[in-house]
């Protein structure tokens, strides 16, 4: 006969962030099914396994759109509510696009399990809210909660709590151009000799800043062996998707058929699952996967739209204009590249933003056949119109020569044109001066 077990057992497991066990622990604990099932809803809503919790939740929480209309449904249960609850309706509502509804059930399941002496949960409840903010766009709710969850976690011992949300907060920061930050968290978490899934979690965002930075010894650290190892054999679908998502970036080619990136990538469309914790991952697929897999890739992301979530949406249409330049149609691949530079510029993501214009002035001249007229007084040349632009987003003179791939002291050539044919005084009046088509240099 099997041994039952107590929910302080499922607590110890979710205090270490060991999800996959908790849930095998709640199949065998002494609870009724019905408390059983809040409890697992919970779990899989902390870990973002969003099909597991609509099977697990409750069903009045699937015709709500509003955080009104949750929070009668909560309110029924009177003095039963506790945190689990709060996280898994948050977790449903996530679905509809009420972003402040979210955050207030996530800050009211943060302040309910610390009443109940759960910190671990609380912890877990601002690290959902770093991630579903900066799936909604909002950074700087994400980056709020995320040092939150930070603080918290270091004054309550959990250190494995504070790992996991090291790693949000470094992708933050990467996010948001802040690679000091980034850095900083990145090796405060190496210090700590993470277990292999705990590194792996990590290693988007230290591929992000290796790459960034172009420095070696974080390319080393990140893109190593142990990274591919934790793409094929990890148990958590997260800690798999994210390795996989770290060795795709370092490889910025089509993995061979068969070779084991290639494996770990199926494996991890296979497992793939969570809005907030697989964007980059689809994002990476959609550039670097195979045709086919780009194309499920981008269909997926177009799938996990709901209203408000920008940055989804503008990694979808940057996913787009990827998949639009692997089938020749170099025309939709400036168009979508356009409008994701449009939507990460709306967020304030100038990386995001100079990578989609990147892709956008490399394929600009293809796309456009028609006629080229010669630069006069008020038209720029193609060159010079491709720097206005970036100039227009806000990107420093360094930044412009990053993306367009040439040197600062040609960007200044290009911004001295630009003023003297416009008849402008200062780079910054760029920015509202309309711009007319040119000849190409």
């Amino acid at each position: 006969m099997r041994r039952r077990v107590g929910e302080d057992a499922v607590d110890a497991a979710l205090a270490l962030t060991e999800f996959a066990q908790a849930s095998h622990l709640l199949a065998h604990a002494v609870l009724p099914p019905a408390a059983a099932l809040r409890r697992a809803a919970a779990v899989f809503a902390l870990c973002g396994l969003h099909r597991a919790l609509a099977l697990a939740v409750n069903p009045a929480f699937f015709g709500c759109e509003r955080y009104t209309e949750i929070a009668a449904v909560l309110e029924e249960l009177g003095s039963d509510l506790g945190s689990d609850d709060l996280l898994a309706a948050a977790g449903v509502l996530a679905w509809s696009g009420d972003a402040k509804g979210v955050y207030d059930l996530l800050r009211e399941a943060r302040d309910r399990a610390l009443d109940e002496t759960r910190s671990f949960l609380a912890v877990g409840a601002l690290e959902r809210l770093a991630r579903h903010a900066r799936a909604f766009g909002d950074f700087e709710v994400a980056r709020g909660a995320v040092d939150e969850a930070l603080s918290l976690a270091a004054t309550r011992s959990l250190p494995a709590w504070r790992l996991r949300c090291i790693a949000a907060a470094a992708q933050i920061a990467v996010d948001q151009d802040d690679l000091d930050r980034s850095g900083e968290l990145l090796d405060e978490a190496a210090a700590a000799a993470p277990a292999a899934d705990a590194l792996a979690l990590l290693a988007p965002a230290g591929a992000a800043y290796a790459l960034l930075t172009g420095d070696s010894a974080s390319a080393a650290r990140w893109s190593g062996t142990a990274t591919l190892d934790a793409a094929l054999a990890s148990q958590d679908p997260a800690a798999a998707i994210a390795a996989t998502a770290a060795a795709l970036a370092f490889a910025g080619a089509v993995p061979p058929a068969g070779s084991r990136l290639a494996l770990a990538v199926r494996r991890a469309l296979a497992c793939a699952e969570s809005v907030s914790d697989t964007v980059e991952f689809l994002g990476l697929v959609a550039r670097w996967g195979s045709f086919d897999q780009a194309r499920y890739a981008v269909d997926v992301l177009h799938a996990i739209l709901r209203p408000n979530r920008r940055y989804v949406e503008a990694h979808w249409l940057l996913a787009r204009a990827h998949l639009r330049l692997r089938e020749g149609n170099r025309s939709g691949t400036v168009d979508s590249a356009g409008d994701a530079a449009r939507a990460f510029d709306a967020i304030g993501l100038r990386h995001w933003t100079n990578e989609a214009m990147l892709l956008l002035v490399r394929n600009d001249g293809v796309a456009d056949a028609a006629p080229r007229r010669r630069p006069n007084a008020i038209s720029l040349t193609r060159r010079e119109q491709q720097v206005a632009h970036l100039i227009r987003r806000g990107a420093s003179n360094r930044e412009v020569a990053r993306t367009l791939q040439i040197s600062e002291h040609t960007v200044e050539r290009h911004v001295s044109s630009i003023l003297s044919r416009l008849g402008l005084r200062s780079r910054w009046q760029i920015v509202d001066t309309p711009l007319q088509n040119g000849a190409e240099t």
